[in-house]
């Protein structure tokens, strides 16, 4: 019983699971991040795209989540930090405008 249970559990044959690898492997997520390109992220992270997609797709399962989640990531981070940086930008006109109105008097 234990034995059956296990086979049902871990075969890579159940219908979700097929489903799953699909979705991975389909346009609207490694295939998309590969065509979105390096362009958005931090020179950091740019080795993530040193593979070309079919030797990407041919890695393990496993291998194509952890590439997908670092580049999600790494694309998060990026605009974060963008944001960031023009509020700092913002920020210094606002503060040198003022410094320049306060030093002329």
């Amino acid at each position: 019983m234990w034995e059956h249970r296990n086979t049902i559990k871990h075969s890579s044959k159940r219908p979700r699971h097929l489903r799953m690898l699909q979705q991975l492997d389909n346009s609207t997520s490694i295939t998309a991040e590969l065509l979105a390109g390096a362009r958005a992220l931090s020179l950091a992270d740019r080795h993530h795209f040193e593979l070309n997609l079919s030797d990407l797709l041919d890695k393990s399962t496993q291998y194509k989540k952890n590439w997908l989640l670092n580049v999600i990531a790494a694309r998060q981070r990026f605009e974060r930090q963008q944001a960031n940086f023009e509020g700092i930008q913002t920020l210094s006109i606002a503060n040198s405008k003022l410094i320049k109105w306060m030093t002329s008097g």
